[in-house]
This record gives C-alpha cells, structure tokens and sequence, in this order.
C-alpha cells in the first residue's frame, strides 16, 4: 500500500525533497496511517516532520486518551508534536457556526500557526477516499453545483485571515478499508472516535447509513465510483474554468473596483458561462466565496431583463444595478469613495453607554453594557457586535485608519497590520481611506460594512462577565425591487 501512496502522491505533485510538512494527527486510522507513511518517506524524500493534535473539548476523558496517544506516539517516534486545546462548542455558539464548521476552522488555524513557528511549507492531513464519496453526497444533497460535486481536491493552497500554505492529502486514492487492513496487518495501533459511530452529524449519516447501504446492496463498488465520477467532474470544471477566464477578459469592464457587464454580448453567451462570470466577479468583490449562493447568481442575471435604475443588494455590501446598455456591480462602499469623508472630525470617543451621532456620515451609534451568561445566545448580525468588555484597555472610538493598525486574526493571538487586511479583501485605496473603523488604541476590534471583521481578541466566551454591545445604524442601502 505504501507503493500506491506513494504512486498517488508522485502523480499530484505533493512531495519534493527537503519538504517541511505538519501532519495533522487525531490518533484515529486515518491519521495515524498518514504519520506513519510519511515517516517511511521521510528519509527518501529528506521530510521535518511536525505532528499537531486538537483537543476539540467535545469528547471528556476519550478526547485526553487521544491526546495522551498521539503524544505517546510521536515521543516513540522521535517525532516533534504540539497539543491545542480548544472548546470547540463555545466557540460554535459565539459565531453561530455549527461544531463541525468550528472544528475545521481551529483545525486549519492551528495548522498554520504551527506551519509558520515552524518554517514549513506544507500541511498534510488524513482524508481518504470514503471523505471523498461522502463530501460528494454532503454538497449533492444541500444543493451544489460543479464545483461542489467534483469532491476533495489533492492538493490545494490553504488561504487563511493569517497566510497561506500548500495542503496535500495524501490518503486520497485509498479507502478506509484499506487503511484498517494495513494497519492491522503491520500491527500498528491506533483509535476509534466515538462520534463517528453515532448519526449525530450529517456526515456521519452519509458515512453509517447511506454508502454503507449502497456498498453492501447497489453495488460494492460504490464508493470507487462516486469519488472516479467526481474526478471527472473536475476534469469538466477546470476545462470550464478555462473558457471563463477567455470570456470573463473579454466581456468584463473594470474601473475602481467597479465591474461592467455590456448586456447585449453578456446575453449571448451560454448561461453557464454567463453564472459562471457573475460568480468570479462576486467573489473578486467580496474576497471570499462563502455565503455566495446560486440565488445570488441567479438575481443577478434578473437584471437582463429590468428597466435601468433596478438593483439587487447581495452579501458582503455588493450591489447589483441595470443600467442602460450594461449591468453594474460594485461594492455599497463605492458611494463613500465618492463623497468622502470629513476625517478631520475623526477621532470621535464612544459614548459608553449612550448614543454617539455621526452627522458627517449619515450614521450613529448605540451602545449599551450587559450583564452575560454563559449560555446567553449571541445574536448574528452585520451591523451589531457583542465585544468582550473587560478585554477592552483604552477608550473605545470611531476612527478612520492610521499608521500601526492591526487586527488580531486566530484565537491563537495572530495578529495582521490593517494594511494588509484591506488588500487581502481587495478594499479599493481610496475606500481604505474612508473607511471607519471601531477601536481600541492601535487594535482595530471592528471593521463594519463592507469587508466587515470584529478582531478576534474581543469576541465573548466563556471567561465573559461583561458584554460592550455596539450598534451602527444607517450602513445599508435599501432599494424597491420588482417582485
């Protein structure tokens, strides 16, 4: 089996010689048979090694025994390793995420912060080829398109709020059936999850239920032949992807950060090549693709047929609007360019609690302190944040940018100069200057409207006693639309 790893790995170009790789390991079969793959490697392909292991806080004594295990492990194998331990659940709570979008998001920040401590290029973690079959069907049933439905990708780079490194997932040609039978043939321990036995996650119904129905009465071979059908699939979606790219320099006008659709060409493309422009031009403005949907596309594409003057109002402060030979996308931050503001009457202190008018922008704010308990729910929402009032060490205003700004960016204290933030989010120069900003001396803890963040260093958990709750009025623009 090593051979065919190996055979998997040199076909995805996911080794060179003298890679620094940190391997994910949670002391299950997947990972556990990764380590030890790597380490038979390590010598051919002169590999550093780093072993991290996330206590999710979600499993009690059986989470210490897998922590206890993997630290085992690497002390046996000569191997450098480091231990997070998160409480997954609070964290879910306090960003209304599920556990499973919470535990990947720490997963892959504590992968990268090691990545970077460590000086390696690579991160390498132990999905396979059920992981696969099973994302396949995950996307398929929530409704996903090529992209969805084309599954993991080998190798990939990792983008993050604090970097990027190169993601392989060597186990990717392999099922889980194998992995066991290796392992126990070379008399290799490792553990089983609890949690992967119960039905409590989607995934986890996929995984019990649905494949392990098809593989045992549709077709043994079900699994091999979602993950090959998913293979093509991406063979479809990058020939596609290519076409796009041709069109989209073609047809797409772009002008401070303003995106131009002539109508009358637009309309005769195909509709996948006209979906699939709108959607790189949606995720160019708003810098990432999540929360980015196909009804978004699709309301969009309403405007080809609407009088001049309609819009559409979309996630990330994008707007949408008919005019008259084109369509015109831009960021609602677009008006501020325009008009400016009178930073001169910048900073203004925050009225702690109280009410802060900011007649030069059209705006206010409202401010009010709340006793907090644990379990207390943290309403979602773009344009009010619960901050952690005892974090807060100056006096809080309301500002626009200055020299020596930051953000912290990863609940492992990362932090990212305002600068590089804004061009990370492709925030215009001129809309960089404008754009106000909530803070704490030189620590930015909320960017609200587009490109909007709250600093990670504030955000209530479980140690909270006191809620700062901040509301900004007047920052969205409401239009009539047609129904």
């Amino acid at each position: 089996m090593i051979r065919k790893i190996k055979s998997y790995m040199e076909q995805n170009n996911m080794l060179t010689k003298g890679d620094r790789i940190v391997v994910g390991v949670s002391g299950g079969a997947d990972s556990i048979c990764l380590l030890h793959v790597l380490k038979r490697l390590s010598i051919e392909y002169e590999l550093y090694l780093f072993v991290v292991h996330i206590n999710h806080g979600i499993r009690g004594e059986e989470a210490d025994r897998d922590e206890s295990f993997v630290q085992s492990t690497c002390l046996r194998e000569g191997l450098q390793y480091r231990s997070f331990t998160v409480d997954v659940p609070e964290l879910a709570t306090r960003e209304g995420l599920s556990e499973e979008e919470a535990g990947r998001k720490v997963r892959y920040e504590a992968f990268y912060e090691v990545c970077k401590e460590q000086q390696c290029n690579k991160i390498a973690i132990a999905h396979n080829r059920n992981d696969n079959a099973e994302t396949v069907l995950f996307h398929l049933f929530r409704g996903a398109g090529i992209r969805g439905l084309s599954g993991i990708e080998p190798k990939r780079i990792l983008r993050l709020e604090s970097g990027e490194a190169t993601l392989i997932r060597p186990l990717l040609g392999i099922s889980r059936t194998e992995i066991e039978e290796y392992l126990n043939s070379e008399e290799i321990s490792y553990l089983t999850d609890s949690t992967n036995l119960s039905d409590d996650y989607s995934r986890n119904k996929i995984r019990n239920r649905i494949l392990t129905y098809a593989t045992r009465e549709i077709n043994t071979q079900s699994i091999g032949n979602i993950t090959e059908a998913a293979a093509s699939l991406r063979e479809i979606e990058d020939y596609l992807n290519s076409n796009l790219i041709r069109r989209y320099d073609e047809l797409v006008k772009v002008e401070s950060q303003t995106y131009r659709l002539a109508v009358m060409d637009f309309m005769a493309e195909h509709r996948v090549i006209q979906k699939g422009i709108l959607r790189m031009i949606l995720e160019a403005l708003a810098g990432a693709a999540r929360d980015l949907e196909a009804k978004h596309v699709e309301a969009v594409l309403t405007l080809l047929r609407k009088q001049v003057g309609k819009q559409v109002n979309l996630p990330y402060g994008i707007t949408a609007e008919r005019g008259y030979d084109d369509i015109i996308i831009y960021q609602n931050n677009r008006v501020q360019e325009e008009d400016g503001l009178q930073s001169s009457v910048l900073p203004i202190k925050i009225m702690i609690p109280g009410r802060t008018e900011l007649a030069f922008a059209g705006k206010y704010l409202e401010t009010e302190l709340i006793d907090y308990k644990n379990s207390c729910p943290i309403p979602k929402s773009s344009c009010a944040k619960w901050f952690d009032y005892d974090k807060i060490e100056n006096a809080v205003e309301i500002r626009t940018r200055r020299e020596g700004d930051y953000l912290q960016i990863n609940t492992f204290g990362g932090r990212k100069k305002l600068k590089d933030y804004f061009i990370d989010h492709k925030i215009p120069h001129k809309a960089r200057d404008n754009q106000l900003l909530i803070t704490d001396g030189s620590h930015v803890m909320w960017i609200p409207g587009a490109g909007e963040r709250m600093s990670e260093k504030y955000k209530v958990d479980a140690a909270t006693s006191k809620v700062l709750l901040i509301k900004l009025f007047g920052m969205e623009v409401n239009n009539d639309d047609e129904s």
